[in-house]
């Protein structure tokens, strides 16, 4: 048998006769082949293999994807080793390749021939379309789930444990709407050290169930609104992974990079620090946008202090924020109406609109605000700030910003409260929480009350 390096273009043909045979004979019947004796000149490994697919990648996408997973079984599989493949969605098995420490198992046709059933059901599961869910995407995969699925596998062990995610790399799930990453959303690190029942990025009761394990993210497309966001996701599974006792490793669009990669030693990755932000205690979601000047209306100065003149209109969309200075947390609450959803750090996205805080701004001159996208009654909207925490003997206060019916607007707030409460609510706790006169800042009331230029502007 000649054991010498095969050329890629004679690998490609071996795999497409392999596929050719496979594909008109049913799983092969060979009995497994009998371990090599000590001392035998065969390579050993116990290293654990572990591929994680999303059902609804595009149908583009999946033959190059088949030829790979089946390159890597005939060709790259050290001896010794083994493959898992799994549906990183459902969270259930696909097919399982174990490579006994033989030598006659050097061979890719000999190979071919043993793996002829995981290969068929890979090739199943990669031909069949599916429908991403809603408030997925396509290439969805529940990325804590599946890692907390493998941490509790049967035969798994803390020994050289390389995971191949193929998928989008930004977690979305209709059962969690409020932990999407959807749209330029970002976990903060405050997540990371609560319990699974506050947030399924909480790493609490999971401390080294990802011992000996390195991840490697492979993703199709652009799913990126910034560079920024890219950044930012690839930060916080960094530290996901790293909390667990995991580690991650590469994160790329680009599959031969992504088996490149699974090859290699996992001590051969360059080492990356990450660090946990001690000050992000929060449990919040924090959106990055596409647009560099997002903010720009909140974040400047206003010369004159805004407008003065009231809005032509009191139906549309409309953006609320707040800015303050200080080492204190404030928060935003909004609601468009009586009964509809309030939009705030922990329920950042909703049918009229979403929540915003720059992951990037300094304490000296924080903001956050909230945009309608959708029309809403400046007289019916319901806006709130809550002081979160931190100490200010004097009391909090801070600036409103509207931005409405092309201008924009600004007034005070103050709370009464010396520290902050965790957004707790009750008779008890309205020192810390302050009102928005919305139409007052709008200049509304006082032109109603003069009677002129806001005729017909009262509810």
């Amino acid at each position: 048998m000649n054991n010498l390096p095969l050329s890629p273009a004679s690998k490609m043909m071996l795999i497409l006769a392999a596929l050719l045979v496979l594909s008109i004979l049913p799983a092969s019947t060979a009995a497994p082949a009998t371990p090599t004796s000590a001392g035998a000149a065969a390579d050993s490994s116990s290293r654990q293999f572990v591929v994680g697919l999303s059902p609804y990648l595009d149908r583009s996408v999946k033959d190059d994807l088949f030829r790979r997973v089946v390159g890597f079984v005939l060709e790259e599989m050290p001896l010794g080793s083994s493959l898992r493949i799994y549906d990183a969605f459902a969270l259930r098995t696909v097919a399982e390749v174990r490579i006994p420490n033989t030598i006659a198992f050097r061979s890719g046709r000999t190979r071919a021939n043993q793996f002829g059933e995981p290969i068929r059901r890979l090739r199943e599961f990669l031909a069949t379309t599916n429908a991403a869910p809603a408030n997925a995407t396509e290439g969805a995969v529940r990325l804590p789930q599946f890692l907390d699925f493998l941490a509790t596998e049967p035969g798994r062990s803390n020994r050289d444990t390389v995971v191949m995610l193929v998928g989008s790399p930004l977690y979305a799930d209709a059962k969690e709407p409020g932990f999407s990453m959807l749209d330029g959303y970002v976990p903060t690190d405050g997540h990371l050290a609560a319990s699974r029942e506050d947030t399924v990025y909480g790493l609490r009761e999971r401390r080294g169930a990802l011992e000996g394990v390195t991840l490697h993210c492979g993703y199709f497309g652009d799913p990126w609104v910034s560079d920024v966001h890219q950044d930012k996701v690839v930060r916080f599974w960094r530290l996901y992974l790293a909390g667990q006792g995991g580690r991650l490793g590469v994160f790329t669009g680009d599959l031969s990079t992504l088996f490149r990669a699974a090859k290699s030693p996992p001590e051969s990755l360059p080492a990356v620090a990450v660090a946990i932000d001690p000050s992000q205690t929060k449990i919040s979601m924090v959106r990055i946008t596409r647009n560099a000047g997002v903010a720009d209306w909140i974040t400047r100065d206003l010369s004159g202090g805004g407008a003065t003149a009231p809005p032509a209109r009191t139906s549309g969309p409309l953006k609320i924020g707040i800015r303050w200075a200080g080492g204190i947390d404030l928060d935003l609450y909004a609601r468009p109406r009586n009964g509809a959803e309030t939009l705030f750090f922990q329920h950042p996205k909703s049918p009229e609109g979403y929540y915003f805080k720059d992951h990037r701004s300094s304490p000296e001159r924080e903001f956050e605000f909230i945009e309608f996208e959708t029309a809403v009654n400046v007289w019916e909207l319901d806006a709130r700030v809550n002081f979160f925490e931190g100490e200010a003997p004097e009391g909090a206060q801070g600036e409103v910003r509207i931005e409405f019916d092309g201008r924009i607007y600004s007034g005070r707030f103050t709370l009464e409260g010396t520290h902050g409460n965790q957004g707790r609510t009750g008779p008890n706790q309205r020192r810390a929480w302050a009102w928005i006169d919305v139409p007052e800042i709008l200049r509304l009331r006082t032109a109603t009350a003069r009677g002129g230029e806001a005729e017909g502007l009262k509810r």
